[in-house]
């Protein structure tokens, strides 16, 4: 057997011990097609159950498992005789039946004896799944395989790990009687979570549309004036504001005759010559005058 295997076979065997009492020897009732499928694969029960629960364990059969292989016929005498080897587990039907329905009444709801059981019937095994604390055996070719623990047990397992937590019956009916102006307390009801607001940082801001013109002058249009509307349907203006808008608007003057008449030019200066030098003309006028 694999490590891997072997790890969770010990882990179911442990949810069966601790939560619903079971002890060595294991009491494993064969069924006739499992011992059957035994034979083809040539597997010893005796040696592999102990692997596979890893403990003692002690395989059974019915009187009614029993009835059902030798009335198929001689093919199968070889497994009446595996069978007879084993211990015999009484049952109280004096007709015999199918091993499924024997098998049934002796397991019943809630698996009072504690047995394992081997079975290559698969709606038998359906049908143990849901009833909790039932470890189910098969064989695949010539491997031994225990299922993993139903849901139902599962259920059951953290039913009981709950109940574990809180106070007994017992303790509560003490404690009433020590403290009686002392109330337990209800357990909280667990609140509902509300959506929270997106993380701003991760979020894209809002572009802003701009504005057109058009937009902001009937805006600023429907703002200053205040509109009536007539019998026909029609819009009218305040009084006031008709008046006002009159005055406000800018007073229009007749042309004068200075705006009609031609502008002047402006005069131009004359450009003085590069050669001409006042100090020159002068010097030469003083001394014709000395002379």
């Amino acid at each position: 057997m694999k490590a891997k295997r072997q790890k969770q076979y010990k882990k179911c065997m442990q949810i069966y011990q601790n939560t619903f009492g079971f002890r060595e020897p294991y009491q494993v009732i064969v069924d006739g097609n499992f011992c059957q499928a035994a034979l083809d694969s040539r597997t010893n029960l005796k040696e592999q159950l102990p692997k596979t629960l890893l403990g003692q364990a002690k395989p059974m059969y019915t009187l009614c498992g029993l009835a059902e292989i030798r009335a198929k016929g001689e093919e199968f005498l070889g497994t009446v005789i595996a069978l007879k080897r084993y211990e015999k587990r009484r049952c109280p039907h004096k007709t015999p039946l199918t091993s499924a329905e024997c098998l049934a009444e002796i397991i019943g709801e809630d698996n009072p004896h504690n047995y394992c059981v081997a079975t290559q019937d698969i709606k038998l095994r359906s049908k143990f799944r849901k009833i909790a604390g039932v470890p189910l055996l098969y064989l695949n070719r010539s491997v031994m395989i225990l299922e993993p623990p139903s849901g139902k047990t599962l259920e059951t397992v953290a039913k009981l790990e709950k109940a574990k937590t809180l106070p007994s019956a017992a303790e509560i009916a003490f404690l009433k009687q020590a403290n009686p102006t002392v109330k337990t307390k209800e357990p909280p009801k667990p609140r509902k979570k509300k959506p929270k607001a997106p993380n701003p940082l991760s979020c894209k801001k809002k572009k802003e549309v701009p504005t057109s013109k058009k937009e902001t002058d009937t805006a600023s249009k429907d703002t200053s004036t205040s509109v009536e509307i007539n019998e026909n349907g029609k819009r009218k203006l305040d009084d006031t504001e008709n008046t006002n808008s009159v005055d406000n608007e800018p007073a229009t003057l007749a042309p004068t005759a200075e705006e009609d008449l031609p502008k002047k030019k402006p005069r131009k200066r004359k450009k003085k010559n590069k050669g001409e030098n006042p100090t020159l003309e002068s010097e030469v006028s003083a001394s014709v005058t000395n002379d």
